[in-house]
C-alpha cells in the first residue's frame, strides 16, 4: 500500500479496497444487522438510537436524510416522531430519506416493510444523490466508521442541508 491507510476494523487498508470490504460484509450479514446489534450491543444500542431521534426532533414536512441508514432502523423512529407532531400541531408528512451504499441493506430494510414517509436509496454517503440544500436534518448513526473519507463524507452533509440545517452523528 502506497500513500495513506483507510481504517477497516482493526487493520489498515488501502483506501482504494475499503469500499469493497465494507460492501462484502454488509452483503452477508444484511438479512441479520438488527439481531446482530441487538446481540453486540445487549440492545443498548436501541436507546441510543431513540435518544438520537429525540435529539433530532422532527417535525412536519421536513426532509431528513438518514445517511448509511441500512435497514431504516433509525428512519422508522424518524418517521413515528414527525407522525406524532403532525398529529399534534398538524402540516405536511416529513420525508425521510434513508440511503446506503450497500444494496443488500436496503433490500433488507424494505423488506421489513415501510412507512409512507420513508423512500430508500442505495448511493454513497461521499456523493450523495440529493440536491443541494435539500434537507432540513441529516443522521448518520455508526455508518460513519465505513466511510473511506469521512471529510468528504462532511463535506455532503453541509451540501444537502439547508442553511440552518441540523447534523446528528451517532
Amino acid at each position: 500500500m502506497t500513500g495513506p491507510a483507510a481504517s477497516f476494523g482493526f487493520q489498515d487498508v488501502d483506501p482504494q479496497a475499503k469500499p469493497g470490504l465494507v460492501r462484502g460484509v454488509f452483503d452477508r450479514v444484511a438479512r441479520r444487522y438488527d439481531l446482530m446489534n441487538d446481540l453486540m450491543s445487549g440492545g443498548v444500542h436501541r436507546l441510543w438510537k431513540d435518544a438520537t431521534v429525540a435529539r433530532l426532533n422532527p417535525q412536519p414536512g421536513e426532509t431528513i436524510v438518514d445517511c448509511a441508514g441500512g435497514t431504516g432502523d433509525i428512519a422508522r423512529r424518524v418517521a413515528r416522531l414527525a407522525r406524532r407532531a403532525q398529529l399534534r400541531r398538524g402540516g405536511a408528512d416529513a420525508r425521510v430519506v434513508v440511503v446506503d451504499y450497500n444494496a443488500e441493506m436496503i433490500a433488507a430494510g424494505r423488506a421489513r416493510g415501510s412507512e409512507p414517509e420513508i423512500s430508500w436509496a442505495v448511493g454513497d454517503a461521499q456523493r450523495l444523490p440529493l440536491p443541494d440544500a435539500s434537507a432540513e436534518a441529516y443522521v448518520i448513526a455508526f455508518g460513519i466508521r465505513n466511510v473511506t473519507d469521512i471529510s468528504a463524507a462532511l463535506r455532503e452533509a453541509r451540501r444537502v442541508l439547508r442553511p440552518g440545517g441540523r447534523f446528528l452523528c451517532l
